[in-house]
C-alpha cells in the first residue's frame, strides 16, 4: 500500500497527494497490474490509485415480468423515489448499478456430496452421489449454469496517501453503506428485496471474473 503515517509537522504535498492517471501498458513490458485502477483492498473496500475508497452492495432482484403494467410502474417511482433520496438537487454523490452475469458456485454443493459420499455405505446411493458430484463439476467447469446479480458501486474521497485519512474514510464508508442498504430494504419491503456488503473475498471473485470468466 502507498499509505503510510503523517508525520505532525507534515502537510499535503506531492507525496500524500494522489496523482495517478490511466494509462495504456507497455506491451509485454508491463502487467495489467500496472494499468489496473485498483490500488489494493483495505478493510473490506477496494482502494483506488486515484484516491477513492469504494464499497459494492449486492442485491436480490425484482422480476419485472411477474408484475402488470400498474405493478411495473410503481417499482420504478419506488426506485426513483429512493435515487432522489440518496442523490438529491446538489448532491455530489455517485452512484453505479451493475448488473453482471456470473457463473454458479458449486463448490459448496461439491464439497458437501463428497462429505456424504465418503459418509455413505449403501452401494447404490453412493453410486447416486457420486453422479451427483461428477454433475455438478461438469457444470461448473463448462459454466452450463449462470445467474444474473445485481450491485451498487457508491464511493469516499480520500484526501491524501496517509493511513489516517484513510481510516476516517472507512468510517465514513461504513455508515454510508449501512445507510443504503436501510433505505434499500425498507423502500422495497414489498418486494423482499434484500441488500448486503460485499467483503473482501467476494469482491476479488467478481474481479476475477471480470478477467476470467472462469474465475481461475
Amino acid at each position: 500500500m502507498l499509505f503510510r503515517k503523517k508525520k505532525k509537522t507534515q502537510t499535503i504535498n506531492e507525496n500524500l497527494e494522489f496523482n495517478w492517471t490511466p494509462r495504456l501498458i507497455d506491451n509485454g513490458k508491463e502487467t495489467i497490474e500496472d494499468m489496473s485502477l485498483i490500488q489494493g483492498m483495505y478493510k473490506g473496500y477496494i482502494v483506488t490509485k486515484t484516491g477513492y475508497l469504494v464499497s459494492i452492495i449486492e442485491t436480490s432482484g425484482i422480476n419485472l415480468e411477474l408484475l402488470n403494467d400498474k405493478e411495473q410502474g410503481y417499482a420504478f417511482d419506488t426506485f426513483n423515489s429512493f435515487l432522489m433520496t440518496t442523490l438529491g438537487d446538489g448532491s455530489q454523490e455517485t452512484q453505479q448499478y451493475l448488473d453482471m452475469t456470473m457463473p454458479v458456485e458449486f463448490e459448496d454443493y461439491i464439497k458437501s456430496y463428497k462429505k456424504r459420499y465418503l459418509e455413505e455405505s449403501h452401494p447404490e446411493r453412493k453410486k447416486l452421489i457420486a453422479s451427483y458430484i461428477y454433475d455438478f463439476t461438469e457444470k461448473m467447469s463448462n459454466n452450463a449454469m449462470t445467474n444474473k446479480r445485481h450491485f451498487l458501486v457508491i464511493k469516499e474521497k480520500i484526501n491524501d496517501k496517509s493511513l489516517e485519512s484513510l481510516d476516517i474514510k472507512v468510517r465514513d464508508l461504513n455508515e454510508k453503506t449501512n445507510s443504503y442498504i436501510n433505505r434499500l430494504e425498507d423502500v422495497f419491503e414489498q418486494y423482499d428485496l434484500q441488500a448486503k456488503k460485499l467483503y473482501t473475498d467476494e469482491i476479488i471473485d467478481i474481479l476475477k471474473n471480470q478477467f476470467n470468466y472462469n474465475g481461475k
